[in-house]
Parts: C-alpha cells; structure tokens; sequence
C-alpha cells in the first residue's frame, strides 16, 4: 500500500542512545542514591515507642527502594546499549543491501 512505508532512521536510535546513557540512566543512579543517602535518619525523630514500630521498616524500605533504583538504572544503561546495536545492525544492513544492488547496476544500465 502506498504511504504505509516502515523506515528507521539510525540516528535517531543514537540520539536515544546517548540521551539514556548520559540523561536518563545517571538522573535515576543518582535517585538510588539520594534514597541511600537520606536513609542514615535518626531513630530518635520518631520518640522511643514509635522508633521500635517505624524506623525499622522506613529503613528497610527505602534500601529496598534505593536497590529497585539502582536496578532500573543499570537496565537503561543496558538499554541504551541495545540501542546502539540496533542503530549498528541497520547501518550495516543498509549498507550491505546497497552494496548488493550496487552489483547488478551495470547488468541494469545495459
């Protein structure tokens, strides 16, 4: 059908590459770290009964978060690399398809 065309344009997939890698991933390494850092809280803001109920398990929870944090920050990273393959792998296809085609054109200018 005639302007239903797919194309994929490789820079682009660099550009979302580069903006993961050097954006999005080191924004979210460093969340992981704010919530490791404001996790030293002091216990006794909470009173003596309270620190012994919600302390513990405010500790527990934000170094639960802080490692999700980590963890999605390690997976965009590995995403951006993934994109550069794909930007790589259709480069090089382009390329070799154009090559190819580059072989019959002088059957075809006959």
């Amino acid at each position: 059908m005639p302007g239903n065309e797919f194309a994929v344009h490789p820079d682009e997939l660099d550009k979302f590459s580069q903006y993961l890698e050097q954006t999005t991933a080191p924004a979210v390494k460093q969340a992981a770290a704010d919530v490791h850092g404001s996790n030293g809280f002091d216990y006794d803001a909470f009173g003596v009964f309270l620190a012994q109920v919600l302390a513990v398990p405010a500790r527990i929870a934000l170094a639960v978060v802080g490692d999700n944090l980590n963890g999605v920050s390690d997976n965009v990273a590995h995403t951006s690399d993934l994109t550069k393959k794909a930007a790589k792998a259709y480069r090089d296809q382009d390329a070799s398809a154009k090559e190819g085609i580059d072989k019959f054109l002088p059957e075809l200018e006959k």
